[in-house]
């Protein structure tokens, strides 16, 4: 019984060594293993010809996983992992010619189906036509007829109640219950009134002064306090560059970003043009400025010029890799460098005790 136990214990350990194993050598491989990237891109002038050819190819671990993108007037895009297409645009020829054969076909069946309606809706409304048209008139109702008499009497009416409830109305304005004029009643203002209406006005109209004058004050101590506080945020961040932390922080950064640049520059670089403009001169212009630029290009850019007639033709070559450990190890040394903390805590301004 032992025994077994011992195997089966034995069974799961080297199962558990396989699969870790298998997930340490596929982290060594995203990581060590480089992607490769070959960019090619040609210009030819001439019937028939499109303006540029564009072909990228992206592959990783012996062409495990394989990208490719091509344009020649149209764009084609095709991602595969081994010999398994995963995505492809546009689709291949076998399945459009189905598409467009299954949308014919039930283009068709739209067309018959329409057909069918239209001779169905034909023959009901020629039964509907032969019925006798004696139901409209079963459905009429007589119209009541008014005559001039009437509506005269109705005016008069009307115009009877209206003189009446202006009578009253007059009359409850004249006098209430007690013989008294109601609260309504309109009273010539005497010499108090008008004097009291005086100071009230005056009252109003100093403190709408006084209001004025205090939100101005208000306004520009507010603006005063702002410009004070964005004066005492620019010192302090100048404090902040001139120190020490963020000079160390600088360097590490430019330092890292270059080993960047540095592993992403291509191994092959080739270009040939053939470059002309309607000017000679202007030809010689750019052949001048080409020239300066040879230590920067040096032998990988070749420029010819046509002094002849205008045209930009030509072809280029990019190859190069790029690893997936350079920038795992720029972000790790990024990460736990203390300068940048420190930095990162000024800048936000944290209490930093050193």
């Amino acid at each position: 019984m032992l025994h077994i136990l011992l195997l089966i214990l034995k069974i799961i350990g080297i199962v558990l060594l396989v699969i870790l194993g298998a997930l340490l050598l596929g982290i060594a491989c995203a990581l060590f293993v480089p992607v490769r990237y070959r960019i090619e891109a040609v210009r030819q002038e001439g019937e028939g010809e499109p303006p540029v050819r564009v072909r990228v190819k992206v592959t990783w671990l012996l062409h495990l996983i394989n990208f490719l993108l091509r344009f020649d007037g149209t764009v084609f895009v095709r991602a595969k992992i081994l010999i398994f297409t995963i995505f492809q645009m546009p689709k291949k020829e076998k399945r459009r010619k189905k598409a467009e054969k299954d949308g014919k076909k039930k283009k068709r069946q739209k067309q018959e189906t329409k057909a069918g309606k239209e001779e169905l809706t034909q023959q009901q409304g020629g039964a509907e036509s032969e019925k006798p048209a004696e139901t409209a008139k079963k459905d009429g109702e007589p119209q009541k007829i008014v005559t001039d008499e009437t509506e005269e009497k109705m005016s008069e009416d009307i115009s009877q109640e209206r003189r009446e409830d202006a009578f009253e109305s007059i009359e409850i304005q004249r006098t209430d219950e007690d013989g008294e004029a109601p609260e309504g009643t309109l009273k010539k203002p005497g010499f108090w009134d008008k004097l009291r209406a005086i100071s009230e006005i005056v009252r109003k109209l100093y403190e709408k002064i006084k209001g004025f004058f205090e939100n101005i004050q208000y306004t520009i101590k507010r603006f005063c306090d702002k410009i004070r506080s964005i004066s005492e945020t620019i010192e302090y961040y100048r404090e902040v560059v001139e120190g020490e932390a963020f000079k160390r922080s600088f360097d590490l950064c430019k330092g890292e970003l270059l080993s960047i640049a540095k592993s992403l520059r291509p191994r092959k670089l080739e270009v040939s043009l053939i470059v002309g403009m309607d000017d000679p001169a202007s030809t010689g212009e750019i052949l001048a400025v080409c020239g300066m630029l040879y230590p920067i290009i040096g032998g990988h850019v070749d420029v010819r010029g046509d002094f002849e007639k205008k045209r930009l033709e030509g072809q280029a070559i990019i190859v190069g890799k790029l690893r997936m450990f350079t920038f795992l190890r720029t972000a790790v040394r990024i990460y736990f460098n203390k300068d940048i903390r420190k930095l990162y805590k000024l800048l936000k301004k944290e209490a930093v005790n050193g």
